[in-house]
């Protein structure tokens, strides 16, 4: 005995292999003729941008932790490109309709901007249509239309062709001969010119008036999201006992997360992210393996230009590349920098921070860490051409090596030429340190603070070792050092700094005590 036939929601596969066979027909009585239409400027694969001509792509830092591990993303996603496409259509005279497919869900649609690069082509109106994403889009948009609905009556197939009235419970047709005749269990269902009728990829579709026929080039811009990048920066210290001195590379990790590549592209770079009003929160699509697209860089590899974008800098890569989708690209910025000047320090901070107290803090505990603290390693050099640099640095890793061993990785701020460079590497095994607070008093009729302080210093290595101590003045903006056993070598308004040397595998003891005054009128 046969199945029974069932109502089934319909499949994006079947409307697929229905629609694909569909036959070309007539409009529909009452449908509005079209404007001729002009070849689309359409990509042999439906997520690659091979659009005649470069592709202008400019990709702004920022968001890239965001991207990197995350799958497609769509409108209000991290990232931030903008597009700028040539397109290149055959003309009649008179109203044309023109389309381009390959854009990608990330596009901002209402910033998409159509510029006809030819004379006489006039751009009359613009719309997006977004791909379909279910069965129920798909019914939606077949009402009014004629369709063949396969189902199973009596034990046989049956098929029956009409006019699509309703889909709500079942499909109700409008049949040839007047009736209407509700199908409640049905097989599948086919549209009439379904393939010209139905979008099957995002697309953007324009009415252009053209005064004579022939080959016209357009220009389509737009932002999205999807793209980001990120600095990496390796740093070689040179070995041994000699002066401090270090190698530094320099390149750019694009990661490509918009569902879209760009086959050719003129990219630029542009360190800095400039302001966008909102347009909703991101909306994350199915995630994806990303595949990393490290291609071997050539010998002589010519580096990208620099120059000033607005408020930021931009690097314009001197080749087209390819992006593809899903992928993290590694693009040279600069070339190695061979002999860059540095210096090695020890460094003890106790919490040094740049907040102004509105008031005098007379509370004993505001002071610091104290206990065991750490003694961190630390590399410092001049972003000058004297010390072997001198030029802008956008921010992001530096991954610090010594011969083959990794010293350990910072995060860099974008960098100025003039700048200075701090990285914070890695915890001294051998160097230890222990904060006291050895005195604190108030005076309120002298309006002042008093507190005192002891770091214990030690060296349990081999060598010999300076360590940098940054203490922290955070109760009032006016203070004094009263006393020091050794010399700072640097103030702030907010921090002094000493240096202390320690021998190996011996200790050193730093004690200090510093007076704050406030004015008359001011209360603690």
């Amino acid at each position: 005995m046969p199945e029974p036939p069932m109502t089934r929601p319909l499949s994006l596969f079947v409307f697929a292999a229905l629609l694909a066979g569909c036959s070309q027909g007539a409009n529909e009585p009452g449908e509005a003729e079209a404007p001729p239409q002009a070849p689309p400027a359409q990509p042999s694969d439906a997520s690659e941008d091979t659009t005649a001509g470069v592709t202008r792509l400019t990709v702004y830092s920022g968001d890239y932790e965001a991207l990197r591990g995350s799958g497609m993303v769509g409108l209000g996603g991290p990232g931030h490109a903008l597009v700028e496409r040539r397109l290149h259509y055959s003309l009649k005279a008179g109203a044309n309709s023109i389309s381009a497919t390959g854009v990608p869900a990330s596009m901002d649609v209402e910033a998409a901007v159509l510029r006809a690069v030819t004379d006489g082509v006039r751009i009359e109106s613009q719309r997006y249509v977004a791909p379909l994403a279910g069965s129920g889009p798909l019914t939606d948009q077949v009402i009014g239309r004629r369709v063949a609905v396969e189902h199973t009556s009596g034990g046989a197939k049956q098929t029956d062709s009409g006019t699509l009235l309703s889909a709500t419970d079942g499909l109700a047709l409008a049949l040839a001969d007047g009736r209407v005749k509700v199908i409640r269990e049905y097989d599948s269902f086919s549209v009439v010119d379904g393939a010209r009728l139905l979008p099957q990829q995002a697309e953007l579709r324009w009415t252009v008036e053209a005064q004579r026929g022939g080959d016209a080039d357009f220009v389509l811009s737009y932002p999205m999201g999807g793209l980001a990048w990120r600095a990496e920066y390796t740093a070689r210290l040179q070995p041994g006992e000699q002066a401090c001195q270090l190698a530094l590379d320099g390149a750019a990790m694009l990661a490509n997360r918009s569902g879209v590549g760009f086959a050719d592209a003129q990219l630029t770079l542009v360190a800095g992210t400039p302001a966008r009003a909102g347009s909703g929160a991101p909306q994350f699509a199915r995630s994806m393996d990303a595949r990393a697209a490290a291609a071997p860089m050539k010998a002589e590899a010519a580096m990208p230009a620099e120059r000033r974008s607005g408020e930021h800098h931009a690097y314009v890569l001197p080749e087209p590349i390819r992006v593809a989708s899903g992928t993290i690209e590694r693009i040279p910025l600069f070339p190695s920098q061979s002999a860059v000047a540095c210096e090695r320090d020890y460094v003890v901070d106790s919490g040094a921070n740049d907040w102004q107290p509105p008031r005098p803090i007379i509370e004993p505990g505001f002071n610091g860490r104290t206990g065991q603290l750490p003694v961190t390693a630390v590399v410092t050099f001049q972003n000058t051409a004297e010390a072997g640099l001198g030029r802008a640095l956008p921010e992001g890793r530096v991954r610090v090596l010594e011969g083959n061993d990794l010293v350990g990785e910072s995060m860099l701020a974008h960098t100025a030429e003039g700048g200075e460079l701090r990285l914070q590497l890695a915890r001294a095994f051998d160097l230890r340190a222990e904060r006291e607070a050895t005195g604190f008093r108030v005076d309120r009729s002298g309006r002042t603070i008093t507190e005192s302080f002891r770091i214990k210093l030690g060296n349990g290595g081999d060598r010999d070792a300076s360590i940098r101590v940054i203490e922290p003045l955070p109760r009032w903006s006016d203070w004094q050092l009263v006393s020091s056993t050794v010399e700072p070598v640097r103030s702030a308004a907010r921090e002094v700094e000493f240096v202390v040397p320690v021998e190996a595998g011996g200790e050193a003891e730093l004690e200090y005590t510093v007076r704050y005054t406030w004015p008359e009128g001011v209360q603690p």
